[in-house]
This record gives structure tokens, sequence and C-alpha cells, in this order.
């Protein structure tokens, strides 16, 4: 089963590796049609993540100068961390099985961008790939 924590929204490299698959114009309409809905169920939980995370902001920090950003006092910052680092903790069933590695997809895809890949996706006929190419 594929589950994540919330932490990973954290990751810019996330956002950078699921923008490219999601974007790749190399997906078969079935694998475009389930990594659609894999993005869809992400989303939903990186938004409810973004709203926690501000409302946690909002309880223990000031607005900072630069907009959208706070400052945790140093009395506030203990309760931040510990709340914060719940928040970032949970972890989610996406209730779903990892997804075959589309086929139809070869490159344009980095080391930092497999790490993220592996979460979602079952790589082990991406590495058998791999092996045949270099022979």
């Amino acid at each position: 089963k594929m589950k994540i924590k919330n932490r990973l929204f954290e990751n810019k490299q996330y956002f950078v590796t699921i923008g490219k698959i999601h974007t790749s114009d190399q997906l078969s309409v079935v694998d475009a049609y389930r990594i659609n809905r894999l993005v869809k169920k992400l989303n939903e939980l990186q938004e409810e993540y973004r709203e926690l995370k501000e409302r946690i902001l909002i309880q223990h920090g000031t607005p900072a100068e630069k907009e959208k950003t706070y400052e945790i006092s140093v009395e506030n910052r203990e309760e931040f961390n510990a709340e914060y680092k719940e928040l970032a903790d949970i972890e989610h069933d996406l209730e779903t099985e990892k997804l075959t590695f589309p086929k139809k997809i070869e490159d344009g895809f980095s080391a930092a961008d497999l790490t993220i890949l592996e979460l979602f996706f079952d790589l082990s006929g991406l590495e058998e790939n791999l092996t045949e190419k270099e022979e």
C-alpha cells in the first residue's frame, strides 16, 4: 500500500517530480488517468496540510514583514515545534497499491525524481529497462 507523511509537502523536489510526471505527454490514457487520480488526492491532502500549518503559525506566531511568513517567539517555539512535528508526522494511507511506472516514460527523470517516484510507483520494471539499455 501507498503511504505518505505530511512532511512530504515540505519537499520542493516532490512538487518538481509530480509536476513532471503529471504533465508528461508520454503517458498513455490509462496511465494519465491513474496519475491524475493520485495527484488529485495528493493535492487535497496538501491543501489540508497547508491550512493546518497556517493555523499553527497564526496561533503561535506574529506576522513578519515578509508576506505570508511568521515569526515564532522564543517562548512559543517549543509548543509550535511540538504541534508542527505532530502535523508533519501525520501519515496518510492512500488506500491504493503502488502504481506501475508508465512504460512510455523513459527519460527526463533524475535520481532525485526517482526518490520521490518510488513512494508512488513500483520501479522494479524501470530497473530492468535501465539494465537492458546499458547492455
